[in-house]
């Protein structure tokens, strides 16, 4: 789905917006609540470390730095640089005219999603299935396939039950077995 992006703004956009997904493992309200504030730029070398404020499962607000992998910090640095955004929340609607919205709302999340694998061609029993969870979703698999413990999975994901990480990996754990 990355290689399905271009380099308009909305694709710049969307980019950034399915590799933070993937890495932070962020449900699609924590993606959309991400603000321009909680990132440190390393001027010098560039890498960024972005904090979510708050979660789910951290109601007092006590925040977490969320991994990025070197590709994801790219392509969050292109969006940024691209969109000029300076404050406010990261990931942002853009109208049809290219004009860039306030805030983009997490039911556009799987949206994006699905425009993806659409243009990916994806086959349409695989697009039907995706929701703004999905890059949450295959991360914990991903995870799980490469043999993470649940207290690493369950740390990465905010997650405080393991009965919720195993409806996440469950379709994926035959494979671990074989």
């Amino acid at each position: 789905m990355v290689a399905a992006t271009d380099e308009s703004l909305m694709g710049v956009r969307d980019r950034a917006i399915l590799l933070v997904a993937y890495d932070s493992l962020c449900r699609r309200s924590e993606l959309v609540s991400l603000i321009f504030e909680d990132l440190t730029i390393n001027n010098q070398d560039g890498s960024i470390k972005l904090k979510l404020r708050k979660s789910k499962t951290d109601p007092q607000g006590i925040g977490k730095n969320l991994y990025l992998s070197n590709e994801a910090q790219l392509a969050l640095k292109e969006w940024i640089d691209k969109s000029k955004i300076s404050s406010g929340k990261i990931f942002r609607a853009i109208t049809a005219t290219g004009k860039i919205k306030d805030s983009l709302n997490s039911s556009h999340v799987g949206r994006i999603y699905k425009k993806l694998a659409k243009l990916s061609k994806m086959d349409a029993s695989i697009i039907k299935n995706i929701s703004g969870h999905s890059m949450r979703v295959g991360a914990a698999q991903d995870l799980m396939l490469s043999k993470a413990s649940f207290p690493v999975i369950m740390d990465r994901g905010r997650w405080s039950k393991v009965d919720t990480v195993m409806r996440y990996v469950e379709l994926n754990s035959h494979h671990i077995n074989s």
